[in-house]
């Protein structure tokens, strides 16, 4: 991703404060931070509850809290722990979440790592794409490489000391080289090499070159292309 070179200022906002939209050498928020229209940063480091109220363009983003973004992301490193919901798309090389993620969009990255939940209106795009379900992941479709959806051993464990929820993935179309999937409910998956782990309901797989199917798992077609 390019970045807008020239001179910068640097942002620092602790306890309840607010900035306007611009080009920033980095922002750095703890507490409660508000950007006024679109904003592009080197980095943005936010602790506690940031609101964008336009497009956030980034370089390296941490975020410890809870974020949204009125537009749309652009973001070379994500890193995620806690809530980010974006009312357009996300496009990232490395996007990496642990807790919620909502996208009214599209999410586009080369690597897409998810530990936890997320709502995805669109597309999910990505090189290599690793999802452990804490509670609820739904994306109307999932393309990549490699897709790997397991369930966490640590998320079973967090359901004896919270309300049960759900966790597993929901999607209408599942489409890579390389998938395994436990867990997970999916009108069509189509791929090279499919496995098929615990837990599934598939109505469609067309595969290319192997199919395996766990026990207990079940899948209404077959079909070898």
């Amino acid at each position: 991703m390019q970045m807008m070179t020239g001179t910068r200022r640097k942002v620092r906002i602790t306890g309840t404060g607010s900035t306007s939209g611009g080009y920033y050498e980095s922002i750095r928020v703890l507490g409660e931070g508000q950007v006024l229209g679109s904003i592009e940063s080197e980095s943005l480091h936010s602790m506690g509850n940031l609101s964008v109220s336009g497009d956030l363009k980034v370089g390296l983003y941490r975020q410890v809290g809870e974020t949204n973004v009125r537009g749309d992301i652009y973001g070379a490193q994500m890193h995620v722990l806690g809530e980010l919901d974006a009312a357009g798309s996300i496009r990232s090389k490395s996007m990496k979440v642990r807790g919620q993620l909502a996208v009214r969009g599209e999410c586009e990255a080369e690597y897409f790592d998810v530990r936890g939940g997320f709502q995805i209106h669109g597309l999910v795009s990505a090189n290599v794409v690793e999802i452990r379900p804490w509670g609820p992941c739904h994306a109307k479709e999932i393309g990549g490489g490699r897709i790997n959806v397991r369930r966490s051993k640590w998320g079973g464990m967090k359901q004896w000391f919270s309300k049960p929820r759900s966790m597993e993935l929901n999607s209408e179309l599942i489409e890579g080289e390389n998938i395994y999937l436990e867990h997970t409910t999916a009108d069509v998956v189509r791929g090279t090499n499919v496995t098929i782990g615990p837990g599934c309901r598939i109505g469609l797989i067309e595969y290319r070159k192997s199919l395996k199917v766990s026990k207990g798992s079940v899948v209404n077609e077959e079909i070898k292309r």
